[in-house]
């Protein structure tokens, strides 16, 4: 049986219409008619307490399955706690739905109980539809088309975050239809062109004395074959970050190499794809270049990272790139100087020395090593700041699994919640690699009665965060220390991983083995914590 409320039901079948099956269940009474309406429909319900969290798990669903997923949550605060999940999914464009149940808009104000304006509360990363509690046709009619809308609005510009905030009067517990409402469901066509680039921009990019393809954070994993293709037929030299997905000519860190501004190994034209970069040198370099960027992306904004931009293409990146593959010339001369030059800058990065490395990167090295032996598929997220930036240094770009990290914002909270939700949607390993102060911080997306045996987190744990003591001048500041880096008090993870029921094993930099590291990633029946200390400020 399904709920009272027209509305409610009208949401089930639209949901079921679009093919959004997959929902992170927060618990609360207000929002009870909507999830005991999704069960019933036969939706997967992913229990999740902590909304912040759960909302950040629904994005890990996103990327697993490469489809959109919706987070629901109860009235009041509980909504206001997605929105770092909304921004994160707004700037990577994935397509996270958030269904909030409402009260009366007349309380608020009134002191009422979780009573809130919560129509825009998720602004400017996306708008609300408020869908109302008319039974007249005209409602009837309004909440079929703010659905439909919402629904098909996941996908504008490459995808985007969406909201429903349903007002919900009671009684709010009865269960009286037997079935759901025959729902229109309206259609959208996206046309794509097969050759979106005009033929005088392929000629600039075929005539620049060195052209460059920079890849950002992309989580699509479908821009490989052209990628590849563009690099081993030397048309463009290609630079990703380790969160593109992708391989490429050579690793972002060799730009390191470079004496000065002047090198004749900088582009003069780049095509930028994809989203935040994590490396910090060559853009300073770009910035102070007179290279031309041309973007291409199905962007809301006008993306100007290298302060370079002339030209921006909205088009989908893989029908671009497959034109570039069909249209350059092979062999470009530029590209193929520059080539033998970064592949000699490039052998300390792809060969590191580990007597060399910081205790963080030998860690991280050894992982790399076992992970090259395993023999299940896995996935390998990285938090913020510091973990993503050591991980820079010794693991090439596509080498694996997916590399994946929170980077449309930068922001240390959700790290672990995606992992999870990743885990929930996929049959082979989640692993995480986290610092202690994104772990403690996102420790709640441990907090769930189905938490995936799949989960794999390596803990790094230098007791603060290390990457506020590398920025110069900083160290001058008495308040460093306590108060910008939170250090000073040693936590351990060992209480969190008893509470939330996961295998723990703990070892110093120093002690860790290999066996250590094999039985953290071998087959369990519970998701398993590694917590591995490091030196203070590494």
């Amino acid at each position: 049986m399904f709920s009272s409320h027209p509305v409610v039901n009208q949401l089930t079948a639209l949901l079921l219409a679009h093919g959004l099956t997959d929902i992170v269940a927060c618990p609360g009474s207000r929002n009870a008619p909507l999830l005991h309406n999704f069960r019933e429909a036969g939706l997967t319900l992913h229990p999740a307490t902590d909304e912040r969290s759960a909302a950040f798990v629904a994005l890990g669903i996103v990327l697993a399955t490469e489809r959109p997923a919706a987070v629901c949550v109860t009235s009041g605060s509980a909504l206001l706690a997605t929105l770092p999940a909304v921004a994160e999914a707004y700037y990577r464009q994935l397509p996270l739905l958030v269904v909030s149940a409402d009260r009366p808009a007349a309380w608020i104000g009134q002191l009422d109980g979780q009573t809130l304006p919560q129509s825009g509360a998720l602004l400017p990363y996306c708008p609300t539809r408020a869908l109302s509690e008319g039974e007249d046709e005209t409602s009837r009619w309004t909440n079929n088309r703010l659905i439909n809308e919402a629904l098909l609005s996941l996908h504008d510009f490459g995808g985007g975050p969406a909201h429903l905030n349903v007002h919900l009067a009671e009684p709010l517990f009865q269960f009286s239809e037997q079935a759901l409402p025959e729902e229109r469901k309206i259609e959208r066509i996206r046309p794509e062109a097969s050759h979106p680039l005009p033929a005088s921009l392929v000629q600039d990019i075929a005539r620049a004395r060195l052209p460059m393809l920079l890849i950002g954070q992309y989580d699509r994993g479908d821009l490989r074959a052209e990628v590849e293709a563009l690099d081993r037929e030397g048309k463009m030299l290609v630079v990703p970050e380790i969160i593109s997905d992708v391989r490429g000519s050579f690793r972002m860190n060799v730009f390191d190499a470079l004496d000065g501004d002047d090198s004749p190994h900088l582009p003069d034209l780049v095509v930028q794809i994809g989203g935040n970069f994590v490396h910090k040198r060559f853009k300073q370099l770009l910035r102070r270049s007179d290279c031309r960027v041309v973007r291409i992306g199905l962007d809301r904004e006008l993306p100007d990272t290298f302060c370079r931009l002339a030209v921006q293409v909205s088009a989908s990146p893989v029908a671009a790139l497959r034109q570039l593959v069909c249209e350059l010339p092979a062999r470009h001369p530029g590209v193929e100087q520059s080539l033998r030059f970064y592949r000699t800058a490039c052998r300390p990065y792809c060969l590191p020395d580990p007597a060399a490395l910081p205790p963080m990167e030998r860690v991280l090295l050894r992982l790399r090593q076992n992970l090259s032996k395993l023999a299940e598929p896995y996935a390998l997220h990285l938090a913020n700041s510091s973990a993503v930036r050591a991980a820079a240094h010794v693991f090439p770009s596509g080498e694996g699994g997916p590399i994946l990290g929170n980077r449309g914002t930068n922001g240390i909270e959700g790290s672990l919640s995606v992992a999870v939700g990743y885990a929930l949607k996929m049959w082979g390993l989640s692993l995480v690699v986290t610092g202690d102060l994104s772990f403690f911080y996102d420790a709640n997306a441990l907090w769930n009665t189905r938490l995936p045996a799949n989960l794999r987190i390596l803990l790094l744990n230098n007791h603060g965060g290390a990457i506020f003591h590398r920025l110069p001048g900083l160290e001058a500041s008495p308040a460093l220390p306590e108060y910008i880096a939170a250090g000073g008090q040693p936590y351990t993870a060992q209480g969190i991983a008893d509470t939330f029921r996961l295998g723990y094993t703990a070892a110093t930099h120093e002690s860790l083995t290999d066996r250590q590291l094999r039985d953290w990633l071998a087959p369990a029946d519970r998701a398993q914590l590694l917590e591995v200390s490091l030196p203070i400020h590494t």
